[in-house]
């Protein structure tokens, strides 16, 4: 995820995929916003849905380092999802860009225990 604007953490970030994120974060290192994701789900053809999110960020002043910490409820198939990770300073073609990688787990309703195996996505 690539962030448009100048600020580390607070701001609009854009995925490879097209989801938007906005974030805003406070005092205290917490962050809200708000993610618009861009990619179809596995249970339905919907293709776009707006979630709120919550997190963390701690930045290590002495290596430079911000780590990410965010998780968002899904309405319309009632999953939720997980990302942490780190943002990084980009400085190819001579410019900076902050860019955000992370891991995410996203787990979905399943009928039963016996469903659960089928239920969890992660991305790496």
């Amino acid at each position: 995820m690539e962030k448009v604007g100048s600020s580390i953490v607070s701001g609009k970030w854009k995925n490879e995929l097209g989801s938007v994120m906005e974030l805003m974060e406070n005092e205290n290192c917490q962050i809200t916003g708000t993610y618009l994701t861009a990619v179809t789900s596995k249970e339905s053809s919907h293709t776009e849905e707006t979630a709120d999110l919550v997190g963390y960020i701690n930045t290590d002043e002495t290596k430079q380092t911000t780590t990410i910490a965010f998780c968002m409820a899904w309405k319309i198939e009632g999953s939720c999802s997980a990302f942490t990770g780190q943002i990084f300073q980009d400085t190819k073609d001579g410019s900076i860009k902050d860019v955000m990688k992370t891991t995410w787990i996203l787990h979905s309703p399943v009928d039963g225990l016996h469903d659960n195996w089928e239920a969890t996505w992660l991305d790496v």
